[in-house]
């Protein structure tokens, strides 16, 4: 779980960014602490741990499910772009297979159905 805080960046207005990783620093005095922030606004801050304000961190709750990463099915032809288009042939029962528009332009349009994704 990460933690949201609010800070002023520069004399910005306060937004709110969230630690997404502490890690330690070498100095001349021994390790220093340190933080990775990153904010609403796509911006992303490396500062000292002991900079951050003093108050209690509250964690940020989204309501809902967590959503899962989404994933693209490489082309079966090639094995290596992203597929685009269901293909099968004409007239059968056999199971369509994702293929890449790369790979879709060799294919013989008479025998072969080509179906976008999505549709």
């Amino acid at each position: 779980m990460r933690s949201t805080i609010a800070i002023m960046p520069r004399g910005r207005t306060s937004i709110d960014t969230e630690i997404t990783e502490r890690f330690t620093l070498a100095s001349t005095d021994g390790p220093v602490a340190h933080v990775a922030l990153s904010c609403a606004g796509g911006h992303h801050y490396r500062m000292a741990a002991d900079r951050l304000p003093a108050r209690p961190l509250q964690p940020r709750i989204i309501p809902g499910p967590r959503r899962q990463p989404h994933t693209f099915p490489l082309c079966i032809h090639c094995l290596v772009n992203p597929a685009g288009f269901w293909v099968s042939r004409k007239n059968t029962s056999v199971v369509r297979r994702p293929w890449c528009l790369s790979c879709c332009d060799d294919l013989d349009r008479e025998r072969c159905d080509m179906i976008p994704f999505g549709r």
